[in-house]
């Protein structure tokens, strides 16, 4: 059994890669390069393996997942929109993959013990800590014994007073406090991220503390091996047209095994 790195850090390598992922699928936000990416290379699938892409959207980590892994990949998500963008896709560069509407906080649609690994990438943060506990407790029934789940999200110290993304340090990415709960425990945030095109995108999100994931995924059955932390370089903030400080953490990934 292997044991959680509380403090692991995978760098960020440039390559030719950087600003497309495959057919139509461009790199334009630093989540692309420091939460998707490493997510892709943490959780390693096989080819053959059955994989879940858990809060799908538009397909992106799917057909990541078939293109460079040689996976079997079904989608779900719980926005009839995404899933309409992600359906097209796979009508214009058909690769196999099966979408389903479905909400992971609430039931996924599948037997017990269909996936070898499953993702869930840039999903979480838009749930409440009880939604996120759901979203576990269905995982594990779903994903085969010895099986993988990664989750990616914000890094948490992102949401911190000192961070630059509260001090106007970060030109990609704004949050401002809605509640005045201490960051020991999960609230909610005002989120303002910026593309690399310049446009802006407003919405309200989760922080949840570094503790909360390997918490519940322990009380739900699941061992978690190992914790990244991503670190923002110059090269993601000049991929993303973005500017500020660098060094800092980012985004977080938490594996564990079933």
């Amino acid at each position: 059994m292997e044991h959680m790195n509380p403090d692991e850090t995978l760098p960020y390598e440039s390559s030719s890669a950087v600003m497309w992922t495959g057919k139509g699928d461009r790199l334009t936000v630093v989540g692309d390069h420091l939460g998707r990416l490493p997510s892709l290379k943490i959780l390693d699938a096989q080819p053959g393996e059955v994989v879940l892409d858990a809060g799908c959207g538009s397909g992106f980590i799917a057909r990541r997942l078939v293109r460079d892994h040689g996976a079997v990949v079904l989608g779900c998500d719980r926005s009839p929109t995404m899933l309409s963008r992600a359906r097209e896709h796979e009508t214009l560069e058909p690769l196999g993959i099966i979408y389903d509407e479905a909400d992971i906080t609430k039931e996924l649609p599948y037997p017990s013990e269909s996936f070898d690994r499953i993702a869930c990438i840039a999903v979480l943060i838009h749930d409440s800590p009880e939604e996120c506990q759901s979203f576990f407790r269905e995982a594990y029934q779903v994903l085969k014994y010895g099986g993988r789940l990664i989750v990616s999200i914000m890094h948490p110290d992102l949401f911190q007073a000192d961070s630059p993304a509260r001090t106007g340090q970060a030109s990609w990415v704004q949050y401002e406090a809605m509640e005045t709960a201490p960051m020991t425990q999960s609230q909610r945030f005002a989120e303002r991220y910026v593309d690399s095109e310049g446009n802006i995108f407003d919405s309200t999100v989760w922080y949840h503390p570094a503790s909360l994931f390997p918490k519940q995924l322990k009380e739900e059955g699941f061992v978690t091996t190992r914790v990244f932390h991503q670190l923002m370089t110059q090269d993601v903030l000049i991929a993303c047209n973005a500017s500020g400080s660098i060094g800092y953490r980012a985004f977080y990934q938490v594996l564990a095994t079933k």
